[in-house]
């Protein structure tokens, strides 16, 4: 057999391996939809009878692919964050963990937490570029704004790389063109952490329905379900972002933790 002939025949070989590949690939995912749509509608049927209203495209398919997370305190981000707020101030430590900045304009409080408060007197030009400038350079996307002419509210969550810190926001209150009150939580840079699979959506949605047919907590509709992260304080860690689906109701908002699948309601 020539060499021309024998190249064909493992040419024609590994195409058909390939080919073989294909259908059993797509023959497990043709499976695993079939298993998902079958799940998806059991439980808008098991949420149809606790009365509550469940839109099955709501329903995220796959694991929620997200590790917990200890931040370490950055004493200098938090000293770059306030100066943001504040402009040029002192730095003193109070104990406590708590580091107070000011100035002549005011001060910001901020705990080993994360816990920002912020009360001050501060002009800004242009209201509008300094608070889009303050979250960009803070790892934070804007959520809502009042502000008309100089005054009102603007509210921000903190997002990290494909995920949002659902408890993480931070409020800047305006007057007449004064910044006077920054109120939230601030979470520094994090360093991207090795993904592990979590539970996945249709299970957290199971958690949630038992957890609220044992607590009695009422809720007729689930508005939304996603998943990201919750800012949570211990005894061993000050700040420790914890992977979790957050379930959105008519009522209220709760977490499922995606290692454990533990239900907390939002305060």
């Amino acid at each position: 057999m020539n060499s021309s002939r024998l190249k064909n025949i493992i040419i024609a070989i590994l195409a058909l391996t390939n080919a073989c590949l294909l259908v059993l690939l797509f023959s497990r995912r043709a499976q695993e939809h079939a298993s998902f749509d079958r799940a998806t509608t059991e439980l808008v049927r098991l949420y149809e009878a606790s009365g509550i209203q469940l839109d099955a495209a709501r329903i995220p398919s796959g694991a929620l692919r997200l590790s917990a997370v200890e931040p370490a305190r950055d004493l200098a981000a938090e000293a770059a964050f306030a100066e943001a707020i504040l402009g040029p101030c002192a730095t003193e430590d109070v104990g406590g963990g708590i580091y107070r900045y000011a100035n002549e304009t005011g001060q910001c409080l901020m705990r080993s937490s994360g816990a920002v408060e912020a009360t001050l007197e501060r002009p800004i030009a242009d209201v509008e570029e300094y608070y889009e400038s303050l979250f960009s350079a803070h790892g934070y996307g804007a959520l809502y704004s009042t502000v008309n002419n100089g005054t009102g509210e603007v509210g921000a969550a903190r997002m990290l790389p494909g995920a949002t810190v659902f408890n993480a926001d931070l409020t800047l209150v305006f007057f007449a063109g004064r910044l006077i009150s920054v109120t939230g939580s601030f979470v520094p840079p994090v360093e991207p952490a090795a993904l592990s699979d979590g539970i996945d959506g249709v299970t957290a949605l199971v958690r949630f329905l038992d957890y609220s047919n044992l607590s009695g907590e009422v809720c007729t509709e689930v508005s939304d379900i996603r998943g990201g992260y919750l800012l949570q304080s211990t005894a061993s860690a000050s700040q420790r972002l914890i992977p979790v689906w957050r379930i959105a109701t008519d009522v209220n908002e709760y977490y499922v933790n995606s290692s454990t699948g533990d239900v907390s309601r939002d305060h």
